[in-house]
C-alpha cells in the first residue's frame, strides 16, 4: 500500500502544479481583461483548457489510486476522502504527514485560483455591462429625431432618420 500513497502523493503534486499554472493564467487574464485585449485573451482561454485537460487526466489517475487503496483496505471508495485516507495512515508518520502536507498546499492554491476567478468574472461583468450601456447609447443617439421635431399643432414629427444601429432579423 506504501507504493500506491507514494503514486497519490506525486498526483496530488502535479495537481497542485497544475492548479498553480491555472493561477498564472487566471492572473494574466486578469490584466488582459482590464486592458480589454481579446486576441490575448482568447491565447489564454487556451492555455487555460489545456491545463483543465491535463487536470481531468490527474483526476481520473487519482480515483483509480482511491480506488486501488480501497481495495487493498477493504474500504469503500465512494466515501473515501483524501482526509480520511490521512486518518488511516496513522502509524506511518512519513507517508500521513506528507499526504496532509500535499493536501494542504492544493487545497491553499485551489482557493487562490477561486479567488482570482471570482475577481475575474466581476471584471467580466463589468466589462458586459459597460458595452451594453454604450450599445443602448448608440442605438438611442440614433433613433432620437434631428432638427425640428414637431409640426406646427405639436405633433411628433418624423422625418426618417431614426434609423437603428442593429438590423434585427426576425
Amino acid at each position: 500500500m506504501a507504493s500506491l500513497i507514494e503514486e497519490l502523493i506525486k498526483v496530488l503534486e502535479e495537481t497542485t502544479g497544475c492548479y498553480k499554472d491555472l493561477k498564472v493564467v487566471a492572473n494574466n487574464k486578469k490584466d488582459v481583461i482590464i486592458k480589454g485585449d481579446v486576441p490575448s485573451l482568447q491565447t489564454l482561454t487556451d492555455k487555460e483548457q489545456g491545463v483543465a485537460g491535463r487536470l481531468l487526466r490527474l483526476e481520473k489517475k487519482r480515483q483509480e489510486l482511491i480506488e486501488d487503496v480501497c481495495l487493498v483496505t477493504n474500504k469503500d471508495p465512494k466515501t473515501m476522502t483524501i482526509s480520511a485516507l490521512i486518518e488511516m495512515l496513522s502509524g506511518q508518520d512519513k507517508e500521513q504527514s506528507k499526504l496532509e502536507e500535499v493536501s494542504t498546499k492544493m487545497l491553499e492554491v485551489i482557493e487562490d485560483v477561486k479567488r482570482v476567478n471570482d475577481i475575474n468574472k466581476s471584471l467580466i461583468n463589468e466589462s458586459l455591462e459597460y458595452v451594453n450601456f454604450t450599445m443602448n447609447a448608440i442605438q438611442s443617439a440614433n433613433t432620437m429625431p434631428q432638427g425640428n421635431a414637431y409640426q406646427s399643432k405639436g405633433n411628433i414629427y418624423d422625418n426618417g432618420t431614426g434609423n437603428n444601429f442593429f438590423d434585427a432579423k426576425q
